[in-house]
């Protein structure tokens, strides 16, 4: 019996002991995890190149995106309302005229640096911002303020309409009235930072801090403990940028990436058959189109627009997107955006028609081509542009319509689009803003020709039914319909060729949360969370069949 004893406690002693040091291991383990997820850095692959991170100076949706997480606005877009919602600002109006917006601003919010955050400090932003900025396009989200051209022209030392009324409130003067300026906040030309301090990128009061740039290629991110709407879930971000989206997506595929940004368009067809990688993809429309612009007072365009109709029925958009675009793009046949407030979802628009688009010709006096001279389509140089290009050639070809592609390098064929030079040319626009007015006035108003009207397009209908969207600061429905009316018109009146509405094509790793992407491309890096730390590579890594 005793001998039987012994035998048996023996095992069990060793099992205890196994037990025992198991449950160490696994308390470990366990800390280890916990401390893991909440110190790890996610990994960010940006396509592009980042000069800058600075609101006044980026021009770029990878310097955008990343500087996101940095910096904020008085308020933000509220993707689900489709509407604007406070962040910085505790709540604002407008005055009955709408030529006075009232902003107040939240207490006890900080920068970076632990300095209190004084509507002083959002004035200084913003005039600090309009003064160095080397965008056009930045300056002149500004113009409606009062003083901000004398202080464009150098008389004046101050923007007068930005007015601080205390350290929580500030009013904003206009020229003219303008409801969409609360809009415009969301820009990255309207986000807050502290002007006094010397550090670069200047203190943000976003969910994560600057803390460290490699050569422009690597930036690293820590987070911010003490920000205003609780500690964000991740230790930091670490962005690589990449030349390339092919190294980028290599990354991703080795693991190495949580959050991969671009896409390259002849790896996504295979991405979306790809069973594992398909449940990863993030693929979503955004508030940017593509066009043909016609400007309109030159030939052939100039007061014909049955020219202009016949071109935008003579094209099949979907030929393009299926053979040219690996499916990334959607078609538009109008101008605000599907998923903004005030899409029309009924637009008639335009559609392939080729039948219609030789009846056009005709009418136009050119029967099957007959008479037209060669147009010249001009662009800046990029593979997949050409392709489109050629794709379209080919389309008009058909109709006896002989098109020449003339590409330009990126700062030549700026320079010339800015200068009304092009009389037939490739356009991409992404909102400033997100409203329809982004799209509409700065587009399509005759006091943006030589700004942001490529198309030099005049229209003083238009121009009266946008100016009075701009002051309907009572009811956002009246304005709406207001911008509709105005959208009917310039559609009919074809200043360009409807060709399509980009859609995001982005890929999160297996162990990202939260992560979403908006319609105007962006992140709200506070919500973004790891579900379990990268120990072993297995949490985002890819086995060699899982590889598209």
């Amino acid at each position: 019996m005793s001998i039987e004893v012994r035998r048996v406690g023996f095992p069990l002693a060793i099992l205890a002991l196994f037990l025992l040091i198991g449950g160490i291991i696994y308390i470990n383990n366990r800390a280890d995890y916990t401390a893991n997820l909440d110190s790890r850095y996610l990994n960010i692959a940006l396509v592009g190149s980042i000069d800058s991170l600075e609101p006044a100076m980026i021009d770029s949706h990878e310097e955008r995106i990343l500087a996101s997480a940095i910096y904020e606005g008085l308020v933000y877009y509220d993707e689900e309302s489709k509407s604007i919602k406070p962040m910085i600002a505790s709540d604002w109006k407008y005055s009955v005229d709408g030529k006075t917006l009232t902003i107040n601003i939240k207490r006890n919010l900080k920068f970076h640096n632990g300095k209190s955050i004084r509507a002083s400090d959002v004035k200084a932003s913003w005039e600090n911002s309009f003064s160095t900025t080397r965008e056009w396009s930045n300056i002149s989200l500004f113009l409606s303020i009062q003083g901000s051209q004398e202080r464009l022209d150098g008389k004046t030392a101050d923007i007068s309409g930005i007015q601080v009324v205390n350290d929580s409130a500030m009013k904003i003067e206009f020229t003219t009235p303008n409801a969409a300026f609360i809009y415009m906040l969301t820009n990255p030309i309207f986000w807050v930072y502290d002007t006094e301090d010397t550090v670069q990128p200047a203190p943000g009061s976003g969910p994560y801090k600057f803390k460290e740039n490699k050569d422009n290629v690597e930036f690293l991110l820590e987070r911010n403990d003490k920000y205003h709407r609780g500690i964000p879930k991740l230790g930091g971000i670490q962005a690589q940028v990449f030349a390339g989206g092919a190294e980028a997506f290599e990354a991703y595929q080795a693991g190495k990436v949580d959050y991969l940004d671009s896409l390259p368009l002849n790896e996504l067809k295979n991405i979306k058959e790809n069973e594992q990688y398909k449940k990863l993809l993030i693929d979503k429309p955004i508030f940017n189109v593509y066009v043909l612009g016609f400007n309109v007072n030159k030939e052939p365009f100039a007061g014909n627009y049955l020219l202009r109709r016949a071109l935008n029925y003579a094209v099949d958009r979907n030929l393009i997107i299926d053979e040219v675009l690996g499916g990334s793009y959607r078609t538009a046949n109008s101008i605000v955006p599907l998923g903004m407030a005030g899409y029309q979802h009924d637009m008639r628009g335009y559609s392939y028609d080729p039948q219609k688009a030789q009846e056009l010709l005709e009418e136009a006096g050119f029967p099957l081509g007959e008479g037209l001279p060669q147009l010249v389509l001009t662009y800046n140089e990029d593979e997949g542009h050409r392709m489109v290009g050629e794709s379209i050639a080919a389309q008009l070809a058909e109709l006896g319509i002989k098109v020449q592609l003339q590409p330009m390098e990126w700062d030549y064929y700026k320079k010339q689009l800015n200068q009304m030079n092009l009389s037939l040319f490739r356009l991409e626009w992404m909102a400033d803003y997100p409203d329809p007015d982004s799209f509409l006035y700065s587009m399509f108003h005759s006091s943006k020709v030589g700004i942001s009207n490529y198309f030099n397009y005049h229209n003083s209908q238009v121009d009266k039914i946008l100016d009075a969207s701009r002051e309907e600061v009572k009811s956002q429905q009246e304005r709406i319909k207001l911008m509709n009316r105005a959208e009917e018109i310039i559609v009919d009146d074809a200043p360009c060729l409807w060709l399509f509405q980009s859609t995001a094509a982005k890929m999160i790793s297996k162990n990202v949360a939260s992560l979403q992407v908006n319609s105007m491309e962006m992140i709200d890096w506070y919500e973004v969370e790891l579900l379990k730390p990268s120990l072993d590579g297995e949490n985002q890594g890819t086995t060699d069949e899982e590889k598209v």
